[in-house]
């Protein structure tokens, strides 16, 4: 059985914000227990515009960490988890030192499983996440097209 515990947690972990809201509704209402069976949230009419006004408000703080991608030559990516793309943007520039290059929000690249080079773990971005402690994060540098991320000398 899938808990609406596991439900939300994998909302909030994945970014889903309409998702992890309605649930937080739901809980807020006692619709639901953590313990329930998630099957119990389909049986729930949603007050959609309250769902709607906790999402505008961010009550659940979701994401606030986005992944941002900035060209690097010879067909290079460097991949940065940051809230802000300037964060990013000056994490780059202390440590390769580079000229600017542009940066592009890639937040649709969290879903895709890399492979981190240095250990073979493969793994989605959003995974990854989790393991960080500080933002921005270098996450690494990857080839256009492939997705193999690969840790870079910083300062070189």
């Amino acid at each position: 059985m899938i808990t609406v515990q596991d439900m939300f947690d994998y909302a909030l972990e994945m970014d889903l914000s309409h998702l992890a809201h309605s649930i937080h509704w739901a809980l807020l209402k006692d619709h639901v227990t953590f313990d329930d069976d998630s099957k119990k949230l389909q049986t729930i009419e949603f007050d959609e515009a309250e769902v709607k006004r906790m999402m505008e408000n961010n009550d659940l703080n979701i994401g606030k960490v986005k992944l941002f991608v900035m060209d690097e030559p010879d067909h290079w990516y460097a991949f940065y988890l940051a809230e802000h793309s300037l964060d990013a943007y000056r994490l780059h520039e202390k440590l390769f030192r580079g000229p600017q290059r542009n940066i592009t929000r890639a937040d649709r690249l969290m879903i895709h499983y890399m492979t981190f080079a240095e250990t073979g773990a493969e793994e989605c971005l959003y995974e990854h996440k989790k393991e960080i402690i500080a933002y921005p994060a270098y996450v690494g540098h990857a080839k256009a097209g492939e997705r193999v991320l690969y840790r870079a000398e910083v300062g070189a």
